[in-house]
């Protein structure tokens, strides 16, 4: 090996540190954040599919910016209101999250729902305000149904990306059984699939 191979003109520096410093950079700006603030409002934009986690949805306060999960693009936000607590979650089609698909966001909502819970209803479910958009509702509730906790299941799929809305109240109420309805057709819908481009 002579010394052209392993030197430059400026001293020496092998030839392999040119394209490992390009990879080292390709690498870094492939693990962006996946969800930035925008605005003044406390709202949050998930890059990838466009979808907005507004500061509030309703009677709904998200409680902390949003997660990752599984440490990948899939994000998901928190709310809050005095007598139920909501989690909202955009997932990419082909994410290997446990919750992305609709057979593995009902074990986990059982789960969550405790050992007394059952489901009470499986029926679909149309937002009003993007009609071409039709998802699955799962309620599940304890023993002694009058009083006990509830746990609702929204799950939405569409070419590109899944959503999971999981709403749960300490106790039933008439206020209880409208409120997750009311929060999940209030959720930006309009939004999934825009595709922000932040980065």
């Amino acid at each position: 090996m002579s010394a052209s191979d392993t030197m430059t003109p400026t001293g020496k520096m092998p030839r392999l540190i040119a394209p490992l410093l390009a990879g080292w950079l390709c690498c870094a700006t492939t693990f962006a954040d996946p969800a930035h603030k925008v605005g003044d409002d406390g709202a949050w934009c998930h890059v990838d599919s466009g979808w907005m986690f507004p500061a509030r949805v309703g009677e709904f306060t998200r409680i902390r910016p949003p997660y990752t999960i599984d440490g990948n693009n899939d994000v998901g936000a928190q709310y809050q209101q005095p007598n139920a607590a909501a989690i909202v979650e955009i997932y990419a089609a082909d994410s290997a999250a446990a919750d992305a698909t609709l057979i593995g966001a009902k074990a986990n909502a059982a789960r969550k729902a405790g050992e007394l819970a059952h489901a009470t209803a499986d029926e679909s479910f149309r937002i009003d305000a993007k009609q071409d958009l039709s998802g699955v509702k799962v309620s599940y509730v304890a023993e002694p149904e009058s009083s006990g906790p509830q746990t609702h299941l929204y799950f939405f799929a569409t070419d590109r990306w899944h959503v999971k809305v999981l709403v749960t109240a300490p106790t039933a109420s008439a206020n209880a059984a409208q409120a997750p309805d009311t929060f999940v057709q209030s959720l930006p819908w309009n939004t999934l699939g825009t595709e922000s481009g932040i980065h």
